[in-house]
């Protein structure tokens, strides 16, 4: 940007940018002058310069290192995946410290919500894995259906610590027989002294 000595300021009009003039009189504002702008200089840029370390001559190789390094990347990709489940483990843990063990409907939910996310994620393991190539990844399959389970170990350990699951003899007491019994006393005469 080029200062003038008129108190306006501009650009080389021979390319049409923009000339702004600012006159020092306080009821005047920044104005911008558009009648300097030729139409070639639209239609024309100047040319660019190629940036520093082009060079036009290279020949593409193929880089065996980068084949290698994709497979690399896709294993790590599905271990990833894989460990997703077993990330969620500490936070299952805090919010069952959270929820406390009565029974309202905000355990209630999220014991439930507990339950469903492994679930779900164990019937959809193969839309999962289906975003990376090949078919290599059992035991990352593996690994993932045994983490949802350890989610769903844990979901129920909360649903006993709730008194939710049936595990206490006390829980079982309607399907119960009567107790026959073996004996029967009837009182005898009364003996006088």
């Amino acid at each position: 940007v080029s200062t003038q000595s008129t108190g306006s300021s501009g650009i080389n009009a021979e390319y049409g940018e923009m000339v702004v003039k600012s006159e020092k009189s306080v009821g005047q504002r920044w104005r911008v002058d558009f009648t300097t702008r030729s139409k070639h200089s639209w239609q024309n840029p100047p040319p660019l310069s190629n940036p520093i370390g082009y060079c036009e001559d290279f020949e593409r190789v193929p880089d065996l290192e980068q084949e290698d390094n994709n497979a690399h990347l896709i294993v790590k990709r599905s271990w990833d995946i894989a460990l997703v489940p077993l990330k969620q483990v500490p936070m299952n843990l805090f919010l069952m410290w959270m929820i406390g063990n009565t029974i309202s409907i905000f355990p209630i939910i999220m014991t439930v919500m507990m339950f469903k996310s492994p679930i779900a994620s164990i019937f959809s393991y193969k839309t999962t894995f289906q975003k990376l190539e090949g078919g290599h990844h059992i035991l990352q399959k593996v690994v993932y259906i045994l983490s949802n389970f350890v989610l769903i170990g844990m979901a129920l350990y909360k649903c006993s610590a709730m008194g939710l699951l049936p595990t206490h003899q006390s829980d079982w007491i309607a399907f119960e027989l009567p107790k026959t019994r073996m004996e029967f006393a009837a009182g005898g005469a009364v003996l006088m002294s």
